[in-house]
């Protein structure tokens, strides 16, 4: 019986730790999340500005001429930019190719600096560079 009573009250220098780990995991779970999610919004909006792109870039005049389908891509391009601007990732830098396929296709290629979280704050300038691909065939149909 008295072995029992020496032993009471270890448990209470476990919970420190315990909390510690689980403060710990959190953290963690919580850096992927982020960092899943702002690779998510880079594709999306990779794929969105491939999508524009690649309509706003139709060269209509050169179809009624000859009857080919083809991207201009200096119109492509021109806006590459304000579609970043406007988007929820200003700090995305975009470059934007058209291949020369048959349909035409709008490749575009997007990068940015990710800063974590939490990590950031224990290792001066910790950072990730993201980079998504999106891109958009131009079909016309009938």
């Amino acid at each position: 019986m008295s072995r029992i009573r020496s032993d009471r009250g270890q448990a209470i220098f476990i919970l420190p730790a315990a909390f510690l780990v689980f403060v710990l995991l959190a953290t963690l779970v919580l850096e992927a999340a982020a960092l899943h999610l702002r690779q998510r919004q880079l594709i999306d909006l990779a794929d969105s500005i491939a999508n524009d792109a690649v309509a706003f870039g139709f060269d209509i005049d050169e179809f009624r001429q000859s009857g080919d389908v083809v991207v201009n891509e200096n119109a492509a391009r021109s806006i590459v930019g304000d579609e970043i601007a406007i988007s929820d990732i200003p700090t995305a830098t975009g470059v934007l190719r058209v291949v020369d396929l048959d349909p035409p296709t709008v490749e575009v290629v997007l990068t940015m600096d990710y800063e974590y979280i939490i990590g950031g704050a224990f290792v001066d300038a910790f950072d990730e560079e993201l980079t998504a691909v999106g891109r958009a065939e131009l079909e016309l149909s009938g």
